[in-house]
């Protein structure tokens, strides 16, 4: 599993509309907007209502905050998380009763981690980061707009790119100057990070800029901004897109070189159609 940048010193925070589930219309979820990219739901855990649950696709598998699983009195083994760039120890138990709208699971099993770096940088409590594990039971679109999440089939006017299969979360085929790295889609990011240690066959297409520090859970990381030319995502010509490299010293989780944050996207939607295993998205906010 990894961690999205959603710590990096958030000196300011906005949210918009409510957060709930209409009984009206079971196949739709409001949410609030933090920093104009992180998304806060409401859901319940084993009969505890009215939970602020972050939607981040790259979370795999769903964690859980410490403080609500000792409320729970839930008991698991050791485990370990990786986080960008270093190992945080963890815990691994089964909560039950998960639900976020109309998706529901009798038993999840989740990782348990202090989640009090994401109360701080977002101004609210934060009791669960919930991925695919979840999520992924069914198509499901994010309106940013609207502040809405829609559950069913997604638009057929949409953009797609494939994911690969057998993944935990969506993982798509960045393609820098004829190299192919897989990128992690994160519904929790708001950049597209690049693996320092994944780019040893396309650093000529990639001109750092300058030198930035971030900070999340697992502690402060140096990265570097820079500009990437010739890039296609899949089959899309991308052409020339700000990233960010992570100084990960060849330790990034296995199964892709870097995140795309949906934000990235510069799209007003932005859906996941497991059924059909691609990420969609549009209308653009760009030509």
């Amino acid at each position: 599993m990894r961690w999205s940048r959603l710590a990096a010193v958030l000196m300011s925070w906005a949210f918009v509309s409510t957060t709930g589930w209409a009984a009206d219309k079971p196949n739709e979820l409001t949410f609030q907007l933090y920093r104009g990219y992180v998304i806060v739901v409401r859901g319940s855990i084993d009969g505890i209502k009215n939970l602020n649950f972050i939607v981040d696709t790259g979370a795999a598998p769903s964690v859980l905050d410490k403080r609500l699983a000792d409320k729970l009195h839930l008991l698991g083994g050791p485990a370990r998380l990786s986080v960008f760039n270093k190992w945080v120890e963890s815990r691994r138990v089964v909560a039950r009763n998960v639900q976020l709208g109309p998706v529901q699971a009798t038993e999840l099993p989740v990782v348990i981690q202090d989640l009090s770096f994401a109360d701080n940088a977002l101004g609210t409590r934060v009791d669960a980061m919930i991925g695919l594990d979840l999520l992924g039971q069914t198509p499901f679109t994010i309106d940013y707009e609207s502040r809405k999440i829609s559950f069913g089939p997604i638009n057929p006017t949409f953009a797609t790119i494939p994911y690969r299969r057998g993944l935990p979360y969506a993982v798509v085929d960045l393609d820098i100057h004829g190299v192919r790295l897989g990128i992690l889609v994160d519904t929790g990011a708001n950049d597209l990070v690049l693996f320092e240690s994944g780019l040893k066959n396309c650093r000529s297409s990639i001109k750092k800029t300058h030198a930035v520090t971030w900070s999340n859970m697992g502690g402060e990381m140096g990265v570097n901004e820079a500009q990437l030319t010739d890039a296609h995502l899949a089959a899309l010509e991308w052409g020339q897109r700000v990233a960010y490299v992570l100084q990960d010293r060849g330790e990034q989780p296995i199964g892709f070189a870097g995140l795309l944050g949906t934000i990235a996207l510069r799209a007003r939607r932005v859906a996941f159609d497991p059924d059909r295993g691609v990420v969609a998205w549009g209308p653009t906010n760009e030509p």
